[in-house]
């Protein structure tokens, strides 16, 4: 990184590896450690912090203002829902493992705001889940990324006798949507919400696009 002379770094939350990041500290270039939180006004916050990290700080507010009123709209959509879905969102399935979403994740995150429930309950992060934990958590909907990181086969998931005995598994309910899009958490995100929603609900979802 610092062989391209670069005059500032702008560091996501969270990025890797450690001892990298703490190198690009140490160093007399400029580092703005950027907030990643996966919410409404965590993106809002991300779009202020780089606009004043970048001198535009009235180019960012304008965008934060655009995005905030598009993020109210596609969260309006889900909101009359009534019976809210249980989703439960895997990473990966490596080794037959089931790597799902507990709190304080990207896919927790678009689940609420599309307007389920994430399925998984007291624990933060990703962390493999035990076959009672799955059939305890009664998903109604399976919910994977395409196109970042392992592929996840839909076939094998509803194979795993845990999945199958799920409400999810039960209607072969699999979602699947690409990874920068659905996690991304930046300009794409509302209509990523807006999508998520319509693929749980359907026409019960208000279209006000």
């Amino acid at each position: 990184v610092l062989s391209v002379n670069p005059t500032g770094i702008l560091d996501l939350h969270g990025s890797g590896p450690k001892d990298a990041v703490d190198v690009l500290k140490k160093s007399s270039v400029a580092f703005i450690e950027v907030p990643e939180h996966y919410s409404h006004e965590g993106i809002l916050e991300k779009i202020r912090v780089v606009g004043k990290a970048l001198g535009v700080d009235a180019k960012a507010e304008k965008l934060a203002v655009e995005m905030d009123a598009k993020l109210k709209s596609a969260e309006k959509q889900a909101a009359s829902i009534k019976q809210r879905k249980r989703i439960l969102f895997v990473l990966s399935t490596q080794g037959g493992k089931v790597l799902a979403a507990g709190s304080d994740t990207a896919g927790d995150g678009i689940i609420k705001l599309a307007g389920a429930v994430n399925a998984v309950e007291g624990f933060s992060g990703y962390k493999q889940m035990s076959d009672e934990a799955i059939v305890t958590a009664r998903p109604d909907v399976i919910l994977t990324m395409k196109n970042a990181g392992p592929p996840v086969s839909e076939d094998e998931l509803l194979a795993n006798p845990s999945i199958a005995s799920t409400p999810a598994g039960a209607a072969r309910k699999v979602i699947s949507m690409d990874g920068g899009y659905l996690l991304g958490f930046g300009p794409r995100t509302a209509e990523a919400i807006h999508d998520l929603a319509v693929s749980l609900y359907g026409s019960q979802v208000t279209d006000q696009w």
